[in-house]
């Protein structure tokens, strides 16, 4: 059978049944929904949840699904540790999708278009406290699919999308982003951009959307790289575009030319209240689905969120910093700065500088983040508390820590401003290292511990067997 949201929910059962959890009590989409996850977050626990009865919802709402590093670990059959390693080993094994019939996609079980059309019976979720004001309900969740007319490629990724009414929704990509330079193109044209939003399937193609390469990558490719084989596509209904077969829901729409309305607010992945603005307008033409469709949700304020674009960016770095080091061991993005604002990079030092280039590489290949700090192979980059007892044991501020000014970061970080009104939030940021590797051939103190070889091989047992 094909991969898709299922076969996840099947290997979290299998691998950690505690971690899946049902309830059929109600709950209100409105804030209760994500005030369940919010409750178990604050006891330090991220099970997936499937609640069957969402009031006002005509199907079942899946949340946390991706909220765990060792989940997203079964999807490439690794451990926490090993899941940016494994992600980068994966994306340059591209597989192109397969085309299938109509009769043969589940999500072509129930079809609407035209005056069927309501994307309001499906998408109720309000996640936080301030979005969108009136119209607070976002599909959070949406991959949203879009085709380069000029080459064929397809592109995925996860944006905001606040739910206006039965057929419009508001979409805001942001201008780093593929898909605006997409819509750009089409709008130059005076042209609608086609677009597919696809909640729920396999994972993988979550990942995918987060992948970090050109606009020449079709993401589709990398999607079926990740899960090591093809994604079966169909034919959209309204659309000139493929879009995935095996998806839980696909929302079928057109991003509108020269077309911008107000959107948001909306609890973004940095934990804030991003701010409202204006935003691309799209027009939904058809909506298809299984007909016991699973609409899987994102808490937007929440782990899983972070932990969606995680991976892929840690892939990202690690492969571009080892272009320059070849000895870099790994790259952690940590939850302390929402897996996207800090990098902590770990490499077996061979020359002194060398944790520099490490580190500008680093700032380069990601524009979210603007602080990078480079540790030897001893420190454990996913240990927080090993990275920073390196900071205070191995830096010397006044040499290792280098601060470049007015560089591109994220219109989402708080404390980015504006190159015409530094008081005003924009896209500006000074980005900083720290490099807390220890200098090459000059003496340096000795770690104090028990030898590794008489304590790794202790048995606690032997000596408290009650424990």
């Amino acid at each position: 059978m094909p991969k898709d949201l299922r076969t996840f929910i099947e290997q979290v059962q299998q691998s950690n049944p505690t971690s899946f959890l049902t309830t059929k009590k109600e709950v209100d989409p409105r804030y209760e929904l994500t005030g369940v996850l919010r409750k178990f977050q604050e006891q330090g626990q991220f099970p997936m949840v499937l609640f069957e009865d969402v009031k006002g919802c005509d199907i079942p709402v899946l949340g946390n699904a991706l909220g765990h590093r060792e989940r997203l670990a079964l999807l490439f059959d690794t451990d926490s540790n090993g899941l940016a390693a494994a992600y980068e080993k994966k994306q340059g094994q591209q597989i192109p999708p397969v085309e299938v019939e109509a009769a043969d996609a589940p999500v072509k079980q129930v079809v609407q278009t035209g005056a069927d059309v309501d994307v309001t019976s499906i998408a109720t979720i309000v996640h936080c406290e301030g979005d969108g004001g009136e119209h607070g309900e976002y599909i959070s969740s949406g991959v949203t699919l879009a085709k380069d007319n000029d080459t064929g490629v397809y592109n995925a990724g996860i944006y905001r999308i606040q739910v206006i009414g039965p057929t419009e929704l508001r979409l805001d990509p942001g201008q780093y982003s593929h898909i605006w330079h997409l819509h750009h193109k089409e709008e130059e044209r005076d042209q609608p951009l086609e677009i597919a939003i696809v909640i729920g399937h396999y994972p993988t193609l979550y990942m995918a959307s987060q992948f970090r390469g050109s606009l020449e990558d079709d993401e589709i490719h990398v999607a079926g790289g990740l899960a090591g084989e093809a994604m079966r596509m169909v034919k959209a209904e309204t659309l000139d575009m493929m879009v995935p077969a095996d998806a839980e829901i696909v929302i079928e729409g057109r991003m509108l030319p020269h077309v911008r309305e107000h959107e948001g607010p909306f609890g973004e992945f940095s934990w804030y209240v991003g701010p409202a603005h204006d935003a691309h307008v799209v027009e939904i033409t058809a909506i298809t689905r299984r007909s016991d469709a699973i609409y899987q949700d994102v808490f937007n304020a929440h782990p899983e969120h972070n932990l969606i674009g995680m991976v892929g960016r840690e892939a990202g770095i690690l492969s571009k910093v080892r272009a320059v080091v070849p000895s870099v061991k790994a790259v952690s993005m940590p939850f302390s700065a929402v897996c996207r604002f800090a990098a902590y990079v770990s490499i077996k030092k061979e020359y002194d500088g060398q944790g520099r280039n490490a580190a500008l590489t680093a700032l380069g290949a990601d524009p979210f983040v603007k602080l990078c700090i480079v540790v030897d192979d001893d420190i454990d980059p996913y240990d927080e508390s090993q990275v920073m007892w390196a900071v205070a044991t191995r830096v010397r501020a006044d040499k290792d820590v280098i601060i470049i000014p007015e560089a591109y970061t994220c219109e989402l970080d708080p404390t980015a401003y504006s190159i015409e009104d530094p008081t005003k939030n924009g896209a500006l940021n000074a980005k900083w290292m720290i490099d807390a590797t220890k200098p090459v051939g000059l003496p340096f103190q000795e770690l104090a511990d028990v030898p590794a070889e008489v304590w790794k091989n202790i048995r606690l047992d032997d000596f408290f067997p009650a424990m």
